[in-house]
């Protein structure tokens, strides 16, 4: 039987979250996956384009040239939105930090579609903050779906 990703990701994180999860996104810096191409010609361009994506995305998530990418874990209720650190650990994950907690009427996401990704973009409107990250949409056999039906709500 095919394990299901989405709601393992949202029992993981439900212990974290005063509130039922209603959907979880796995997100990276918005141009990482071209910062990864661009590593393959160019260690040296890869890391400025990196720096350049992992300053949009503020802190939530971190992408370089010789380490792995550090994923935003985005999780939505009802009320709010979490920012998490998560690293995955064999089959599972497990959470290592929370970043950010935002009432969900002060959250606006914006959803741009790309040839292999979705760009998501998350503005805090009391305090200005702005997160550019993405999302692998290519191979992801609809992971994604239900987080990105949730935001567009």
């Amino acid at each position: 039987m095919p394990r299901d990703w989405a709601q393992q990701l949202k029992e993981t994180f439900q212990p974290h979250v005063g509130e039922p999860v209603q959907a979880v996104g796995l997100l990276q810096p918005a141009g990482a996956l071209g910062g990864f191409g661009l590593m393959k010609l160019s260690p040296l361009l890869a890391m400025f384009k990196n720096r350049k994506s992992n300053e949009k995305a503020g802190g939530l998530a971190k992408t370089g040239v010789f380490s792995n990418t550090k994923l935003a874990t985005i999780v939505v209720t009802t009320d709010n939105v979490y920012a998490f650190r998560a690293k995955q650990k064999g089959m599972n994950w497990k959470v290592q930090e929370k970043l950010g907690e935002w009432e969900r009427k002060n959250v606006k996401f914006t959803v741009t579609d790309q040839k292999l990704t979705k760009k998501i973009e998350l503005d805090v409107t009391p305090t200005g903050d702005h997160y550019e990250l993405e999302a692998m949409t290519a191979g992801a056999r609809g992971f994604h779906d239900a987080f990105f039906e949730e935001i567009a709500k």
